[in-house]
């Protein structure tokens, strides 16, 4: 029950501040918002370039549109573990990046997990930020060193990650995914697409193992 509040508690913070972002009550000077829409059908396509685990030619595909600072992703990220783990590679997971800019380092971590990745170690580093979340999330400015010590624990070389870190292709494609998930109208981190389908954020992991269940069963 503890784990859920602290779920919805996270949300809702997450809301308010997509609401105003809408509103105009945050200025993002790295990415323009006034683009055309993507197509929804084109957007939720896995590409080659995604983060993703299982199977390609698994019955489910979970995309999720993450913040790692938002209080709700880190509530979430021990469900998705146990589902990673239950389901193997009958699911297939995607990660696509959505930090908010009310919270100071979460485009900083997204650029870490990032540049961890084009070492293949990404999912090493998008762990080590989740379980380390406590330490460095809701700070009131933005602190890149400490991301070089979750990128020794997720095993980069270190020199090679603060060059890729502060280039322009990891910077863009986290833009690129912001302002996609901006085009998509979404209102909250996390935001979960299942086969292609947006869902209400599951309250814990029976009602999501139930939701994947069915989708397998369909």
């Amino acid at each position: 029950m503890k784990k859920q509040h602290k779920i919805v508690a996270g949300i809702l913070a997450c809301i308010v501040v997509v609401f105003l972002l809408a509103k105009g009550g945050y200025k993002e000077k790295e990415v323009s918002t006034t683009k055309t829409p993507t197509a929804p059908p084109a957007a939720l396509e896995v590409r080659a370039n995604d983060w993703s685990l299982g199977d390609t030619n698994a019955k489910v595909t979970i995309i999720e549109y993450l913040d790692f600072e938002c209080e709700a992703c880190g509530a979430f990220y021990p469900i998705i573990k146990q589902i990673k783990e239950e389901y193997g590679d009958s699911v297939r997971l995607v990660v696509r990046y959505f930090p908010l800019p009310g919270h100071k380092n979460s485009k900083t971590a997204a650029y870490a997990a990032e540049a961890a990745g084009k070492q293949g170690k990404f999912w090493e580093m998008y762990d080590v930020l989740f379980t380390k979340q406590e330490q460095w999330g809701n700070q009131q400015i933005t602190n890149q060193s400490q991301f070089e010590t979750y990128a020794l624990e997720a095993g980069v070389d270190v020199e090679q990650w603060k060059k890729d870190v502060a280039s322009a292709e990891v910077m863009k494609r986290v833009n690129d995914s912001y302002a996609e998930a901006v085009s998509l109208k979404l209102q909250s981190t996390p935001s979960f697409f299942l086969n292609g389908k947006k869902i209400d954020n599951p309250r814990g992991y029976s009602s999501f193992k139930l939701l994947i269940d069915n989708a397998i069963n369909k």
